[in-house]
């Protein structure tokens, strides 16, 4: 094998990588990257715990048929409503469901795994792409008017598309169906990367971001995210990392992992490649 093929089979090689995930999205993620050469370190700076007081989404389940739309926006979402309607003794209803819309192609494979039929999967992973597919499908959005939509969720999340719907004259139902709260990260880990700062940090979502400098503090979380390569996973996670005034330089085409670790792939080989040439 050439000095060349070895390199672009670990681009990673030498590189040490810092992943702000929930345990839940890492192990693919972080076995990946391994493959790629990479040293790399989890940080578990988010949980996924379920609501503890579920009256609202029971509420819902028990008129699961009655809605025009049941819109499912991650993968999290989809687990936790599927968990719950089978808690209820409703599993049955799952085969029946109809106009069921995944936003992203986890979401989508998640559900399918799940057994529900999926009947509308947006070609562009955030609300405005939602809201399109949707006013496609009805001839423009005023044909939700007075339809009942269905929002099974995370307790916190983005207003964009419920609020857009409401304007068009839909009934839309927010249900938190899970919640997204700090995780606990190693003392250890912590101090080992304020010490030696990662060549690529990489997030998986919003508050993995929020977090990460919540949890390193202000000051020293904005100059690690400044000083590495940033990898984010989907344009609302990149919004995030842009808030704190860096620019991602890895952004998949797809809000999935494999797709994530293609991108990551495929800029660190290009970087070596370039490298190369320049010497």
């Amino acid at each position: 094998m050439s000095i060349e093929s070895k390199e672009s089979s670990a681009p990673l090689k030498g590189k040490f990588a810092a992943v702000a995930c929930s345990p839940e999205k890492s192990h693919k993620l972080l076995d990946g990257l391994r493959r790629m050469g990479a040293t790399v370190e989890p940080l578990s700076v988010i949980a996924i715990k379920e609501m503890e007081d579920k009256t609202a989404l029971d509420a819902a389940l028990s008129r699961i048929n009655g809605y025009a739309w049941i819109i499912i926006t991650s993968s999290y979402g989809a687990l936790f409503f599927v968990r719950r309607i089978r808690e209820c003794g409703l599993a049955e209803e799952l085969s029946r469901l109809r106009n069921v819309c995944a936003v992203g192609p986890a979401t989508a494979a998640t559900l399918k795994e799940c057994g529900v039929e999926v009947s509308l999967a947006p070609g562009e992973f955030v609300a405005e792409g939602v809201l399109r597919a949707l006013a496609d499908r009805h001839g423009g959005l005023q044909g939700l008017a007075g339809a009942r939509i269905l929002f099974p969720r995370a307790k916190e999340a983005r207003d964009v598309l419920p609020r857009e719907l409401a304007a068009a004259g839909a009934e839309v139902e927010i249900v938190p169906c899970y919640e997204t709260v700090p995780g606990k990260v190693d003392p250890e880990v912590l101090r080992s990367i304020r010490t030696h700062a990662p060549d690529l940090l990489v997030f998986t979502s919003s508050s993995t971001v929020h977090n990460f400098v919540n949890i390193l503090g202000n000051e020293i979380g904005t100059k690690l995210l400044h000083k590495a390569t940033v990898a984010a996973l989907g344009p609302i996670t990149a919004g995030t990392v842009e808030s704190f005034g860096k620019k991602p330089e890895i952004l998949p085409r797809e809000n999935t992992i494999p797709s994530l670790l293609e991108a990551i792939r495929d800029f660190f080989t290009l970087n070596s490649a370039q490298r190369r040439r320049d010497h």
